[in-house]
C-alpha cells in the first residue's frame, strides 16, 4: 500500500476521535476496514479515495492469492 497521512488507531482512541474532533480536510474523521481503525481527518477527499481504493485492492489481492474467503 501507498503512504497515506493515516494513523492506525485503536477502538478506543476512534471513540475518542469520534467524539472530540472539530475539524477535518473531508467530512470523515475515522473509518473502519474490518478490524483496523484509521484517523483520516488529515486527508483531503481526493486522497481519502486513494486511500480507500488502496485498502481494496489489498483485500482483492488477498482473495486472489486465496489468503482469505469473501463471505
Amino acid at each position: 500500500m501507498r503512504y497515506h497521512k493515516v494513523k492506525k488507531l485503536t477502538r478506543p482512541e476512534a471513540d475518542f476521535v469520534i467524539q472530540t474532533a472539530t475539524s477535518s480536510r473531508n467530512a470523515l474523521a475515522v473509518i473502519s476496514h474490518h478490524e483496523d481503525w484509521y484517523d483520516v481527518r488529515a486527508l483531503t477527499e481526493k486522497e481519502l479515495d486513494a486511500f480507500f481504493g488502496d485498502l481494496l485492492r489489498e483485500d482483492l489481492q488477498n482473495i486472489e492469492a486465496g489468503c482469505v474467503t469473501p463471505h
